[in-house]
């Protein structure tokens, strides 16, 4: 198992062995939320699960951030790519993408502070950081879409730090660097105990779309709806079951207009940030 996860986050950060670039394989891309080493090892249940249904193999993939992330996804680099609802809706819209399936719960967007010195009042992150794990982030979006209707502005008032993990989003709160952070149910969940334990939820300020599973636009309707019908299906096999365990999701649903317009209210400021 550590060989696997070794040659997976080779691959994740492009220093793919020869044998494994001269093998056709189709390529799950998963979006930057942990370290390359920690996204091969949680994903590789769903990999191992998809390379048996497709009876080929199966690469992680992935990128530095969630800007180049989204880049990727619309260059076709991935066969299937698992993606932030605000990144999969614009790339259904502008791009032709069909969102096949979806996680649940949904996510939601956390204020959270150290237990050991928290802010006495919203007011006080004046002056001070706000750790985030990516600015693009949706459940970073609507955090600072709150405190700028408290009259906290981002860049004026208080900065966003941007962290690589929830991990050392929530070590940058514990040691002081930060004066509070946003992260998810999700994202404490995969934040090991020591750490997690430190943290107090301030404000629950938002529940999100979950992430979406996002079909490129020239596969064939065939192969797009046979990987629905096996990503609906995942959660009921022993990697699935495996999987939810380790990541606080419950279940896998199919993607539809009604839930994909959920995104619709951040695919503005999304725009404006990547277009920077």
């Amino acid at each position: 198992m550590t060989r696997l996860i070794g040659l997976l986050a080779g691959l994740l950060l492009g220093v793919a062995p020869l044998f494994a670039r001269a093998t056709p394989a189709f390529i799950l891309g998963v979006i930057p939320i942990h370290s390359a080493r920690v996204l091969a090892e949680r994903y590789e249940p769903m990999r191992a699960y998809l390379e048996r249904r497709l009876n080929q193999p199966v690469r992680i993939e992935s990128a530095a951030d969630f800007a180049r992330f989204q880049a990727r996804t619309l260059n076709g680099d991935f066969d299937l790519t698992l993606t932030a609802a605000h990144f999969a809706r614009l790339a259904q819209k502008d791009a032709g993408f069909n969102p096949v399936a979806q996680f649940t719960p949904d996510h939601d967007t956390l204020l959270v502070m150290s237990t050991e010195h928290p802010l006495a009042r919203l007011a006080d992150l004046r002056g001070k950081q706000l750790a985030v794990i990516d600015r693009l982030a949706i459940t970073v979006m609507a955090a600072v879409s709150y405190l700028d209707e408290q009259g906290l502005e981002a860049g004026r008032d208080y900065r966003e730090v941007e962290h690589r993990t929830h991990a050392s989003v929530a070590y940058s709160l514990i040691s002081g660097l930060s004066a509070a952070a946003v992260t998810t149910s999700q994202g404490l969940e995969q934040t090991p105990e020591n750490l997690r334990r430190r943290l107090r939820v301030e404000k629950h300020i938002a529940d999100i779309p979950a992430f979406v599973f996002l079909a490129r636009p020239d596969a064939p309707a065939a192969q797009t709806e046979r990987l629905k019908r096996w990503l609906l299906a995942f959660p009921d096999t022993a990697e699935g079951i495996d999987f939810l365990g380790h990541t606080g999701y419950s279940g896998v649903v199919a993607a539809d207009e009604q839930r994909m317009k959920r995104a619709d209210a951040y695919l503005k400021v999304t725009r404006q940030a990547l277009s920077h």
